[in-house]
């Protein structure tokens, strides 16, 4: 972990942001895998971002189960 540069890091804050969902999740799990030891608190310190995500991107890793996103139960519901 030390041996992050801050260009690297700041990189990967740069990928994480341009990505969402699943494919977030798998990318900042393989970054806590190679370079965190699998632990999403020092990537949580680190590059600024959710432990939860991080946790679940590994789960889906472990278990090669991808959860599903319900990003449209979300929010204020259209009126019919």
């Amino acid at each position: 972990m030390d041996n992050l540069t801050p260009e690297v890091i700041s990189s990967f804050k740069t990928a994480l942001s341009l990505l969402s969902g699943y494919k977030k999740r798998e990318f900042a799990a393989e970054i806590a895998e190679k370079f965190f030891d699998k632990s999403s608190r020092k990537m949580e310190r680190k590059l600024g971002v959710k432990r939860e995500m991080v946790e679940l991107g590994l789960h889906e890793r472990r278990t090669s189960i991808r959860c599903m996103d319900a990003y449209e139960l979300r929010g204020r519901k259209k009126k019919k």
